[in-house]
């Protein structure tokens, strides 16, 4: 009795594991874009009878990270044993699935042999004509021939070559209609394949056990990786009197190996990680060295001092897009489904609209570029939500170039190049006569005179900020005073010299600047000037 038990289990078992599989396919509903990953989120309809089964689940991305699949379905009889990933899967399913069209595929193998047969025939017939005609002109131009011989061959090339022909004329016409069906059947294969999604050989392999037999709903969500996505901005000016047009966007793009066809889109300011391990310290040690003398002739002082327009008010317009801030980052959440195919090419999204006030000024600094740059500063930057990105400027209706918006920054103000003002010159000239080297017994002093020159071609007033900057000594030995400098604002720690100048329309204004520096008489410096 126990061995026919045991056999009958036996028999259970080879019958339960000789089980076909269940195959069901994957769509991507959801994504979560990460900076250079994706979240795809996928539902799978599938009916499991009672017991242990397998469940291939079709069009997995080939980019996929298999220890980040995540798999929850409505069926609490259910239960996930294991998932394994399969680059590929051999099974008659695919080949009956195929969603490229396997019946086209197959009517145009059976035409394009068909095609060919026919075209040997013709070109068989071809070289029998060819014979005919090259036999024909040898028999009738030879001496040994006679008129009944002759009336013979001109009987059977007549009748044979007539036959050919009319042969001829059918198989040119059975050609044609074949190359026509071809076509027509290459150009349903585009049109499919171009219609269906992107189906990838990847599959996700299930091994679960289901008490009863039932459907189930399974909600699959996998990282993926060969995603990026990036911010960018269109940043439009008209007047100085009006807020600055900043259209917010995103460029996207996937080499999932899927489209994602009707997807809801969340784009994420954040790089998806998986390594989530909380730092621990470690003792402090410093590392000692002997100074080093270090100089810098660098520039980036930006506090502002000029008289500005200010605009009240701020306008946003969206595209259905939902704006989403956490602890860790910002979310881009759209309403609206979005097709991104997989295809490695930019997909452009609109994000948001804005119209935000901004203090509009003119800034130069000679001593480096002789242009005039209209600069848009903003403040309370951080409400809008910005990231840093690229940012085409467009003024007046006008491309004038491409700057970058950086809101990570611990400054009151964030700055917007706009671009730089033709109708504004700007020269730097030596003064000559004012300018001296003398030589004592135990030291040297040489005076440094130029004149910075401003002149306005607008046809309105402005206000330009001017920056330079005079040298600083970190040798006692070496001593600079500045001589004249014509009302401005010295930040004496940097040597920095600011001047906020109002110039009218046509007007030209002229700053001098002398200073000068006194040091030993041994001693030779390279860099003044």
């Amino acid at each position: 009795m126990k061995r026919n038990l045991f056999f009958f289990f036996l028999f259970l078992s080879a019958l339960h594991f000789s089980q076909k599989p269940i195959f069901t396919k994957a769509k991507v509903n959801a994504v979560n874009v990460y900076r250079t990953s994706a979240e795809l989120q996928n539902t799978v309809n599938v009916s499991v009878p009672a017991g242990t089964s397998e469940i291939v689940i079709t069009n997995i991305s080939d980019e996929i990270v298999e220890k980040s699949v995540q798999i929850n379905t409505n069926n609490k009889d259910i239960s996930v044993l294991s998932a394994q990933y399969r680059s590929s899967y051999n099974s008659d399913y695919f080949e009956n699935n195929n969603p490229n069209g396997k019946k086209i595929k197959d009517s145009i193998g059976i035409l394009e042999n068909l095609s060919t047969k026919i075209n040997i025939e013709k070109q068989t017939n071809e070289k029998t004509l060819e014979l005919l005609d090259k036999n024909q002109s040898l028999l009738v131009g030879s001496s040994a021939s006679s008129v009944a011989q002759l009336m013979q061959l001109t009987e059977y090339y007549k009748t044979k070559r007539n036959e050919i022909s009319l042969a001829q004329l059918d198989i040119n016409k059975k050609y044609t209609e074949t190359i026509l069906k071809l076509e027509r059947l290459r150009n349903r294969l585009k049109a499919n394949a171009e219609a269906e999604e992107t189906f990838s050989d990847g599959v996700l392999v299930l091994k679960v056990v289901s008490n009863t037999a039932g459907n189930a709903r399974m909600n699959l969500g996998y990282l993926a990786e060969n995603v990026f996505w990036e911010p960018f901005y269109e940043v439009k000016g008209n007047k100085l009197t009006e807020p600055l047009d900043i259209t917010f966007k995103a460029k996207v793009r996937q080499d999932t190996g899927l489209d994602w066809k009707g997807v809801k889109l969340s784009l994420i300011n954040a790089r998806s990680s998986r390594n989530n391990e909380a730092p621990v310290m470690n003792p402090w040690f410093l590392n000692s060295y002997k100074n080093e003398e270090r100089t810098s002739n660098g520039y980036s002082d930006r506090k502002d001092t000029l008289r500005t327009q200010q605009i009240e008010e701020v306008v946003m317009v969206g595209y259905g897009i939902k704006i989403n801030e956490n602890q860790l980052n910002v979310s881009f959440d759209a309403d609206i489904p979005y097709d991104i195919l997989s295809n490695n090419e930019d997909h452009f999204i609109n994000l948001k609209q804005m119209k935000i006030p901004a203090e509009y000024k003119y800034y130069t600094v000679p001593k480096y570029s002789t242009t005039a740059y209209l600069v848009a500063e903003i403040k309370d930057f951080n409400k809008y939500n910005l990231i840093s990105g690229s940012a085409s400027v467009i003024f007046e209706n006008m491309y004038v170039g491409e700057t970058r918006i950086n809101p990570n920054q611990t400054d009151d103000k964030m700055s917007i190049t706009l671009g730089d003002d033709k109708k504004i010159s700007i020269r730097k000239e030596i003064v000559n006569d004012k300018a001296s080297e003398k030589l004592f017994s135990s030291y040297q002093e040489k005076t440094v005179t130029y004149d910075i020159i401003v002149r306005n071609n607008k046809k309105e007033a402005i206000n330009i900020d001017i920056r330079d900057q005079i040298p600083l000594s970190k040798d006692e030995s070496v001593k600079i005073e500045l001589l004249q400098s014509d009302n401005a604002e010295l930040n004496k720690e940097k040597g920095f010299l600011t001047w906020n100048v109002k110039v009218l329309s046509s007007e030209t204004k002229k700053i001098r600047v002398s200073y000068k520096v006194r040091y030993p008489k041994d001693f030779s410096i390279s860099n003044l000037n």
